[in-house]
């Protein structure tokens, strides 16, 4: 390509700064804004050669100016006027040049000021269009017929190597895209953020190919003509401007590609968005980078200046359309939003921006559009700098906060080992999720503000942060942070190892674990809560120590004031510790026997038999009975007279436990054959045999029961006394060995015969008569039995 001319470097370098501005206002439907680039470099030049070009009689017009540098007074006022105008284009905000002084009226003034540059903004460009209707158009179409289709050459042959670039991309775009789309709920937004960079990155490289071989092309399309590079040079500057937002659009929308997509928005929506933004950046980009600025390259000002204000005001009306028919799909989804937020203020606000975000957006574009025409060379690259970077920030701690939802909103999962040992870990740990979400999120909001503030120059909270203040609240925020943190993992950690290591059950904990996690937490969580509390004052900077000593003072004074309840809590914790009584066991404490309905820390309420229920602190309990641990034995003394044979007995309660264990309702209670360790006892009037039979815990009385109830169908079956209170006359022995004789006969009275005989039926009497020689009863010494 042939070498440029020194001035139209300079231009074309001086107008490099503004693509940053230029291609954000595009990105943020601010394309009108970037019409009127076509005036910001060489402004006062440009001024000057457009007074000069339409005035006569410059020789006039010097004279007079010797006459004013002449005058003393005139010329003073000169000096001060300028001084005055050097000192407001010096300010980099871009205040406007009637602004006055005095800060009272700093309001009025600005005001008044950007009128007055929008009157004479606008009544620059009439005395443009002016001329041009009075002068008319001078134009070399010969001239203008072999740049303009050297310049089409060369942007057909870029725009042919995109497209044939892009479609030999279709495949790694697909693939991005079911890669993107396969991904699950939790890294959702991390593979669409990779798919998106990698896309980005094809994108940027077949637009680099497409330069290069645009750039070798206006190198032989010029053909050393210098005019003919210039505007190739300004065609092929916006084609990479254009194309490199219009890539950004493509991929933030991807109306193709729903796997790539960063907003949630369905294929039309997308095309909309990406369709408009395309247009409005491809109409402004070049008409703003090649139009406008070629057209000054011919010292056509008027006509450039006429031909950018007109691009500009295409460009907000296009915008305005658009963002008024836009303004029902986005008021729907920021009602959804709204509907979906559980915060009453959240909610409130979604629903005010959706009925006010399309007049917002109009506003915002026309202040943009109002800049660019008054100020372009001042406000506008500052403007279009600090959206560009408004928008970089919002959009990266959106994503940042929208990936920490993903990852860690649904919960923290934990490994399948640890949550067999620790079955509430997961539940307690996904109880602190959403508080640790909503801080990140306030953080991350705070941190986005200031990013905000800092590039519109409104608060430089950045700069108060370096400063010997901002870095001591800063490091005492950071060191409370990491306190906070320690002791939540201190506080998740001890929980979960008393949990591990008192949770015997697998599934929902006992009585005794959650009172005694009830106890351990409540003294876990206040330790923590003040040491944390002394940790984050010392940070701020108070003095602990008349706290700490307060404090042990007062731990001393309850101590010696509550001796009692310090033994109850004490003893109660040893007793859940060691497992000695849990709510629904059967159990003897301090005398009492009954059920455990209550266990707190510092005592047990228990109901006995009666349906009395004995609240009993622990500091007076020394023994605890517990009826319900692992297994329980009915063990029973059966008592048979002397003259019984011992294994008929035996045998008996064996056959009596087969029954009782073949029975469906006791077979699951019984956990092992019966056991019979023998005679236990040879009692004053029975022979004592003891029988054992293992149950389940607090099975062992209805077992027992049904048992007793067996041996006695099965001793009485078989005839085997059991011996029970009664009376035996003996009358001795001979010496032979045979008893004496006996003549019993019963005496009545006459008085109560009538008695005798109604109670007969009910009364039994027994008397064991010694057998005389031949069976018959002696006949002397009579035995008088006495009614009882």
């Amino acid at each position: 390509m042939s070498s440029v001319p020194a001035d139209l470097s300079n231009s074309i370098s001086h107008r490099w700064r503004w693509w940053p501005g230029i291609l954000l206002a595009l990105l943020l439907i601010a394309g009108p804004a970037v019409a009127q680039q076509a005036g910001i470099e060489g402004e006062s030049a440009a001024s000057a050669d457009a007074e000069t070009s339409s005035q006569a009689g410059g020789d006039g017009r010097y004279t007079g100016l010797l006459e004013l540098l002449k005058d003393p007074v005139k010329r003073d006022e000169l000096i001060a006027e300028l001084e005055r105008l050097s000192a407001g284009e010096g300010e980099p905000s871009g205040e406007s040049s009637g602004q006055v002084a005095d800060s009272s009226g700093a309001a009025e003034g600005m005001a008044s000021g950007l009128a007055g540059v929008v009157s004479g903004t606008v009544a620059e460009m009439t005395g443009s269009v002016s001329r041009l209707a009075k002068g008319g158009l001078h134009v070399n179409w010969a001239s203008v017929g072999q740049i303009a289709w050297r310049t089409a050459a060369a942007l057909a042959i870029a725009y042919l190597v995109l497209v044939v670039g892009r479609h030999l991309l279709d495949g790694p775009w697909r693939r991005l895209d079911a890669y993107a789309q396969s991904a699950g709920t939790r890294n959702r937004l991390f593979r669409t953020g990779v798919a998106v960079l990698a896309s980005l990155a094809l994108g940027g490289v077949v637009l680099a190919v497409a330069y290069v071989a645009a750039q070798a092309s206006a190198w032989w399309l010029a053909d050393g003509d210098e005019t003919t590079g210039a505007v190739l040079g300004l065609a092929l500057q916006a084609f990479i401007v254009v194309e490199v937002a219009r890539l950004l659009v493509r991929t933030a929308f991807a109306p193709a590609s729903p796997g790539l997509r960063l907003f949630r928005l369905s294929m039309d929506d997308s095309r909309f968005w990406s369709g408009w933004l395309s247009s409005v950046i491809w109409f402004t980009g070049y008409g703003a980078i090649m139009l406008v600025p070629a057209i000054e390259r011919a010292e056509r000002n008027d006509l450039a200046n006429a031909v950018g204000w007109g691009v500009a005001l295409v460009a907000l009306a296009y915008t305005w359309s658009r963002l008024w028919k836009a303004r029902g799909m986005v008021r729907g989804a920021l009602v959804a939003r709204a509907e979906r937020s559980r915060q009453p203020v959240a909610s409130w606000a979604f629903h005010l921006l959706g009925a006010s975000w399309h007049w917002l957006a109009m506003i915002y574009a026309t202040g943009v559009f109002l800049v660019a025409i008054t100020r372009p060379g001042e406000s506008l690259p500052f403007v279009a700098m600090a959206t560009f970077n408004t928008v970089v920030i919002v959009g990266v701690g959106i994503f940042v906060a929208a990936m920490l939802t993903q990852w860690i909103g649904r919960g923290v999962p934990v490994p399948e080992s640890l949550l067999q040992r620790m079955p509430t870990l997961q539940l307690r740990l996904n109880t602190y999720v959403p508080l640790i979400l909503r801080i990140v999120r306030i953080v991350i909001g705070i941190v986005a503000l200031f990013g905000v503030l800092s590039v519109w120059h409104l608060v430089d909270m950045f700069a108060w942060l370096a400063s010997d203040s901002g870095r001591w609240l800063l490091a005492a925020v950071i060191d409370i942070s990491i306190v906070l943190i320690i002791a939540l993992l201190v506080w998740l950690v001890a929980t979960g190892l008393i949990e591990a290591k008192l949770n015997s059950d697998v599934g929902m904990p006992s009585a005794r674990l959650q009172t005694l996690l009830s106890l351990f937490r409540n003294a876990i969580a206040i330790a923590l809560v003040i040491i944390t509390a002394m940790i984050i004052l010392s940070e701020l900077g108070v003095n602990i120590g008349p706290l700490l000593a307060g404090a042990g003072v007062l731990g001393l004074a309850i101590g010696f004031g509550a001796q009692k309840m310090v033994q109850d809590v004490i003893t109660g914790v040893f007793i859940q510790i060691e497992n000695a009584i849990n709510t629904g066991d059967v159990i003897t404490v301090a005398g009492v026997t009954g059920t455990a309905e209550r266990l707190s820390i510092r005592s047990v309420s228990i109901r006995d038999l009666s349906g009395t229920v004995h609240v009993i602190p622990f500091s007076s309990v020394d023994i605890v009975s517990n009826y319900m641990r692992e297994f329980a034995f009915h063990k029973g003394e059966y008592g048979i007279a002397y003259r019984e044979n011992i294994d008929d007995a035996i045998a008996q309660l064996k056959a009596a436990f087969d029954e009782l264990a073949a029975d469906p309702d006791y077979k699951p209670l019984i956990l092992e054959p019966i056991e019979i360790p023998g005679v236990t006892a040879l009692a004053d009037s029975s022979v004592n045999i003891r029988a054992m039979i293992k149950t389940t815990p607090g099975d062992q009385w209805s077992v027992g029961r049904a048992y007793n109830r067996l041996v006695k169908m099965y001793f009485d079956k078989a005839g085997i006394e059991i011996p029970f209170p009664h009376t035996t006359l003996y009358f001795g022995v001979e010496k032979d060995g045979t008893a004496p004789p006996a003549n019993v006969h019963m005496l009545k009275d006459e008085s109560v015969e009538e008695e005798y005989e109604t109670e007969s039926d009910r009364r039994s009497r027994r008397v064991k008569k010694p057998d005389g020689p031949g069976g018959k009863v002696p006949a002397g010494d009579d035995v008088d039995l006495p009614e009882d």
